[in-house]
């Protein structure tokens, strides 16, 4: 361990992953300039250049647990914010023809927009007093002595620092100046999955629905989903998703009619039910990116990649926030063994978070080959992972157990392995036998405006 706060950090980009970045390193940096491109909100707002979050986003449990410790009291702040606590008591989630058991799946989660959160994180992060926030800047490149990075432009002047963190998104402007110059550039992994979603608000009232979190997933199947979970303001957020062309519609006789083939009614019910009280928005999310830094033998000194920037997949699983906030407690973790100013730095922390991006990496990446349109490099063992997840998906049907620790992968809590165990083997193999899929029983769909 190194004694102290040493060293500067800029961290480039002020998004959730760039925020927590900022927070994990304050506890062994000096000083953490936060550089945000942006002119960011006073209040709960989405930003300009982030059109995806005015689209339904989750904060999994292991990304919640990480905020609890950073910002003592932020689950309290969130609900007095309009947040709302959902349990598995609460949600209804139908994926492979059937609800998955309801029941204790674990500690409860919170529906939130993404502004929200981004509000709250921020402010957190702004009040600490190593760190400051600079937005409407616009980073233009790193600067180098040799292969240590020194610093970032701005404007074209140079502002020095001993560790730069990227967090500036897929399209990283550093990341395609440094391969361009040929100093960094990673092998890439693309999977093309062409992914629409259409996001809007309906009025939430009591009564409108038996229960808080609802979802349809058509995996396997036609790959159609939706949405619909509570958020502040007294609101249902919904969204609508497809891939590979078969793209939601963006009108209301349209929504209704594509929400009419979820395999779940209730959320078009749930759609008909409640007054929408925002603009349709729609976005489209081309391909799951995955730079793999691990893989370089010699990593430029002072400077490391992270969030978005590092791997962006397939957003309809809502791994992105989370996978950012486990990948800055290992950059924050590396830092406190390290040290900031360490030139192995960088490689112990690529080598760590390479490990953390994995897992999502599989589940999303993984699940995508089940469509058949779906284009680029398999990770290995995908098609027998998909034929066993499948099993656990109609197992997940009748047995709790498997629900929970189904839950606690998908969350990130817990590794994919632990599905693999030979009593949960077991009992994936008994329980899916008792699924409405193998059994022919009548389904149960939640009642809407009961």
């Amino acid at each position: 361990m190194t004694g102290g706060r040493k060293g500067r950090v800029v961290v480039v980009g002020g998004s959730m992953a760039g925020l927590l970045a900022a927070r994990a390193l304050a506890d062994h940096a000096e000083s953490v300039v936060v550089l945000e491109r942006d002119h960011l909100p006073d209040d709960v707002a989405p930003r300009a250049r982030v059109p995806q979050g005015r689209h339904l986003h989750a904060l999994l449990s292991a990304g919640l647990d990480l905020l609890r410790d950073w910002f003592p009291g932020i689950e309290e702040e969130l609900e007095g914010h309009g947040a709302v606590r959902i349990d598995g008591e609460s949600s209804w989630v139908h994926q492979g023809g059937a609800y998955r058991a309801r029941g204790y799946w674990g500690r409860p989660g919170l529906g939130m927009t993404r502004p929200l959160l981004e509000h709250v994180v921020r402010s957190r992060v702004a009040a600490l007093p190593e760190v400051t926030l600079e937005d409407g800047v616009t980073v233009e490149r790193v600067s180098l002595n040799g292969r240590r990075v020194t610093g970032v432009v701005v404007a074209g002047q140079t502002r020095p620092a001993d560790l730069v963190v990227d967090c500036s998104g897929r399209s990283s402007r550093i990341a395609h100046e440094l391969a361009a110059s040929g100093v960094l550039d990673p092998p890439t992994t693309r999977v093309g999955i062409d992914i629409g979603y259409t996001s809007f608000f309906l009025r939430r009232s009591p009564g409108d629905f038996e229960g808080l979190l609802l979802l349809s997933i058509e995996n396997p199947g036609s790959f159609r989903g939706g949405a619909v979970v509570p958020v502040e303001g007294d609101r249902w957020q919904v969204t609508l998703s497809g891939v590979h062309g078969d793209v939601p519609p963006a009108t209301d006789p349209e929504i209704r009619d594509y929400a009419a083939t979820l395999s779940s009614p209730a959320i078009a019910q749930l759609i008909a039910h409640c007054e929408r009280v925002s603009d349709i928005e729609v976005y489209r999310f081309p391909s799951s990116q995955r730079r793999h830094h691990e893989k370089v033998a010699a990593l430029p000194a002072g400077l490391v990649t992270l969030g978005d920037a590092a791997s962006s997949f397939d957003p309809i699983y809502g791994q992105g926030m989370t996978s950012a906030a486990l990948q800055a407690a290992a950059l924050g973790d590396v830092a406190g063994r390290e040290g900031v100013l360490s030139d192995d730095l960088p490689k112990r922390f690529h080598r760590r978070a390479a490990r953390i991006i994995d897992a999502p990496w599989r589940i999303a990446v993984g699940g995508d080959f089940g469509h058949p349109a779906t284009v680029g490099e398999r990770p290995f063992g995908t098609g027998w992972l998909n034929g066993y997840t499948e099993r656990v998906i109609h197992a997940a049907h009748t047995s709790l157990p498997v629900a929970r620790t189904f839950n606690r992968v998908l969350q990130l809590a817990d590794p994919p392995p632990i599905l693999v165990r030979p009593d949960v083997v077991a009992r994936v193999l008994l329980a899916s036998r008792r699924s409405p899929v193998a059994t022919g029983a009548e389904v149960r769909h939640p009642r809407v405006g009961a």
